[in-house]
């Protein structure tokens, strides 16, 4: 008898643990929620959003190199800048005219990490094509970061040098 009133109590907080369980909702719903737990931002200058700016192909319109006095001088050059789902940009081009320009602000491809706040796209790894194909120390060149922003409907992206003075930037159109 003390066997079967033990296992009905028992029995009876299993069930009320079970249904007290049951009826707390989550605070959102699972297909709005990242990963790790949190919201997914996808509002204007987040990482979601300057991702989505970003993707496509992109063609150069102008390339603007700086003298190390920091004059500006217009480079006749061609170039596209393409930017995947999966966080892979490549940027391949070419000078045809005007000062000479190190070959790594036009060519370079790799993962990138976006900064929306510092609005910098940081190679993870990266390929700076030229005559040697020769591939780069992240650890030794400043062609890691390209400054970007976005100006109506063109993308500019700029290198700096070690002591943050602008070498290059580079304006880009979307074409898809």
């Amino acid at each position: 008898m003390q066997s079967r009133h033990l296992t009905a109590i028992v029995t009876a907080i299993g069930l009320a643990s079970f249904i007290a369980c049951a009826e707390t909702p989550t605070s959102t719903p699972v297909k709005t929620r990242a990963a790790k737990g949190g919201d997914v931002d996808t509002g204007l200058s987040s990482l979601e959003s300057e991702r989505r700016r970003l993707r496509g192909t992109w063609e150069l319109t102008a390339l603007q190199v700086f003298s190390p006095a920091g004059e500006p001088l217009a480079a006749q050059a061609t170039g596209r800048l393409e930017y995947d789902e999966f966080g892979n940009l490549a940027m391949r081009g070419s000078v045809t005219g005007g000062p000479e320009v190190d070959n790594s602000v036009l060519n370079v491809t790799g993962r990138v990490e976006i900064d929306p706040v510092a609005h910098t796209l940081r190679f993870q790894s990266i390929t700076a094509r030229s005559a040697d194909e020769r591939r780069v120390d992240p650890q030794l060149s400043t062609s890691l970061v390209r400054y970007y922003a976005f100006e109506g409907d063109l993308l500019k992206t700029t290198v700096k040098a070690a002591n943050g003075s602008t070498t290059a930037t580079a304006t880009w159109k979307r074409i898809n």
